[in-house]
């Protein structure tokens, strides 16, 4: 099975079919298009897709290069197996009505066969973008400054997000570790406020000076309540045992070296928009 390459740019030929300037005219329309649109149209030349078929290796590249803006599927790609003489033009769900298969159809029998059976490669491809092109903007999309639209089917399934998922479980890990953290300060205050009420009871009822087993009792419940007493801090007056806390001992590891490591990716660069296929196409051979 044939790899799929790396998605950099609008067009990418591994064949070195296309000179430099034809696919320098290429990107620079097919990148008018999108900030005109928001749609992403990608040409793919490669040798071969044999043992696999180019429908199904059109599919795997389409979804692996998320072609289109998520929620919006209206993305298209132009692929051309040259070994192979066969081409396809894959459609994003978003695009269906706009390039139905009638249409990817006509395009490559019309526009596209013709010029490469005269080794016009460059020729035919510019043909089937331009027409493309036409589709789409004849095609009522939503708007480029309008992305909360093309995130409603995200926004619906966030919930299933495993990422969200995730976030929710350590969310809840550091809502308990605080709990288990400070439960023992409330227990400790809970029974020091206790031992506290019952020593200055036990006091009043030995200030007469006749029941001394009462007067005993006070005091030991007045220690008890200053040995539980959480201090400030955190740490018991008892000692270092299960549950003290040293406020001093926070040392922070938390390093911000990587506020110099930013976002690298240039005016240049391509990448999908998180679009799926779906949307059909057509297949043909020269």
């Amino acid at each position: 099975m044939q790899s799929v390459p790396q998605l950099g740019g609008r067009v990418t030929d591994q064949t070195l079919t296309l000179d430099p300037p034809q696919k320098q005219t290429l990107e620079s329309e097919l990148a008018a298009l999108e900030r005109r649109k928001g749609s992403q149209i990608a040409v793919l030349i490669v040798h071969t897709t044999q043992p696999e078929d180019i429908a199904q290796y059109a599919i795997r590249a389409f979804d692996q290069w998320k072609l289109g803006r998520k929620g919006v599927d209206d993305g298209v790609l132009l692929i051309v197996a040259k070994d192979d003489r066969r081409m396809r033009i894959e459609v994003g769900r978003g695009l269906e009505g706009a390039i139905p298969d009638a249409a990817t159809a006509r395009i490559l029998r019309d526009y596209v066969k013709p010029k490469f059976r005269d080794g016009d490669f460059y020729g035919g491809i510019h043909d089937a973008t331009g027409a493309l092109v036409k589709l789409i903007d004849g095609e009522a999309l939503p708007s480029v400054d309008e992305p909360s639209k093309s995130n409603i089917r995200y926004n619906k399934d966030i919930v299933g997000n495993p990422l969200f998922i995730v976030f929710v479980l350590v969310l809840l890990s550091i809502v308990l570790r605080l709990l288990l953290f400070f439960l023992p300060t409330l227990i400790g205050g809970l029974v020091a406020g206790g031992a506290s009420a019952a020593s200055a009871w036990y006091w009043m009822q030995a200030m007469d000076w006749t029941t001394l087993p009462s007067f005993f009792t006070a005091c030991i419940s007045f220690l008890l309540g200053l040995i539980l007493c959480p201090q400030p801090g955190g740490r018991y007056a008892g000692g270092s045992g299960v549950g003290s806390f040293d406020s001093g001992s926070g040392s922070s590891s938390s390093s911000s070296s990587d506020s110099g490591s930013s976002s690298s990716s240039s005016s240049d660069s391509f990448s999908g928009g998180g679009g799926e296929s779906g949307g059909g196409g057509s297949s043909d051979s020269w």
